[in-house]
This record gives structure tokens, C-alpha cells and sequence, in this order.
């Protein structure tokens, strides 16, 4: 009796590390950060993310992309809460358009930027327009701003 009730015990405790695990997968996700005008993955991008909306606004969390563009973030928000994610490259490039997103929009469907969103530095979107979303995943973009955005707009 004593043996059989161990080995449940065991199983119970097994069945509660795996689901764990498994929510701990499913709720991270991806940045991934390309450059506008190629395509090409942008390593040492610093990606700076916060959590908008009640509870609380977090303090900005940091991730830094690996040589692929990509930066994997688990520690975030709530599904109620929006995530707003910064992208800053360590040459003259700029982050085009994207705003705040939830974290269930980005888990269930993923998010491509928006390269013609408000405030953007006026990125063309012949990359962006062949990419589709993948769950768990957000594309961003960056791009050298052009003599006339540094200059004249910026």
C-alpha cells in the first residue's frame, strides 16, 4: 500500500513539473529584428520591452539578439496587459513603425511591424509584405534613416 501510494505521489509531482514546463514554453517569445531594405537578421540589437496597463507598468526588461535577429523574452506581461517593445542597434540604424501589442495577439497569431505606423522614419515594406505572422513571434525592423530623415524630418 505504502509503495503504491509513493509511486502516485511521484506520478502527481511528475504531471506538475511537465505542465509546468510546458506553460513556461508556450509563454515565451521571439523578437526577431531584420533590417528593412535586405532582410538580413540584425544581431546585438538591444530590445528593451515593458509591460503597459493594469496591474502595473513594469520597469523595462532588456534581451540583446544573437547572431539570427533573435532575442527570446520569457519573463512579461499579463494577457490583459500590452507589451511595448523598443529596439535599439548599436550603429546608426532606427526602429521602423510598431506600437504596443498583447501578449495573447502575440502568442495566438504573432505580429509582423507595421512599417508605416505613426512616427515611423518612412521604411519600404517590400520585406515586411512577404512575411506572414507566426505565433509567439514578433518581427521588427530597422533601417539607416536616409540623409533627408536625419537631417530635414528628424
Amino acid at each position: 500500500m505504502r509503495s503504491s501510494m509513493t509511486k502516485f505521489c511521484i506520478l502527481l509531482v511528475c504531471v506538475f513539473l511537465c505542465s509546468r514546463g510546458m506553460n513556461a514554453q508556450s509563454q515565451s517569445l521571439k523578437v526577431l529584428v531584420l533590417d528593412a531594405l535586405d532582410g538580413k537578421p540584425q544581431a546585438n540589437v538591444k530590445v528593451e520591452y515593458f509591460c503597459m496597463g493594469p496591474p502595473l507598468n513594469s520597469a523595462p526588461k532588456i534581451a540583446v539578439t544573437d547572431k539570427e535577429g533573435s532575442a527570446e523574452i520569457s519573463d512579461f506581461c499579463s494577457d490583459k496587459q500590452e507589451i511595448d517593445i523598443s529596439i535599439y542597434p548599436p550603429n546608426k540604424k532606427e526602429q521602423c513603425g510598431v506600437g504596443p501589442i498583447t501578449l495573447k495577439d502575440i502568442l495566438s497569431v504573432g505580429a509582423v511591424a507595421h512599417l508605416d505606423a505613426d512616427g515611423g522614419i518612412w521604411c519600404p515594406t517590400k520585406v515586411s509584405k512577404k512575411l506572414k505572422p507566426v505565433p509567439g513571434q514578433v518581427i521588427l525592423f530597422i533601417k539607416e534613416p536616409t540623409w533627408w530623415q536625419s537631417h530635414v524630418a528628424g
